[in-house]
């Protein structure tokens, strides 16, 4: 396997990586991205942000 494919993959398996978008998250729980920026904006959980500002959730927030 190549070195960038395996960080990735690592990057994966860590439940604090922030892997899925608003629009993703919500699906998975099955909500509305915006409940999701409802729960930001009460600061119940603070997604990180990616370099365009857009909300990116880990496995652990989720």
């Amino acid at each position: 396997m190549d070195p960038e494919a395996q960080s990735i993959d690592s990057k994966f398996d860590d439940e604090d990586y922030p892997a899925y978008s608003m629009g993703r998250a919500a699906e998975m729980l099955g909500t509305t991205p915006g409940f999701l920026r409802s729960l930001d904006k009460a600061k119940l959980i603070s997604p990180l942000r990616s370099e365009g500002g857009h909300r990116r959730y880990s496995r652990y927030q989720l």
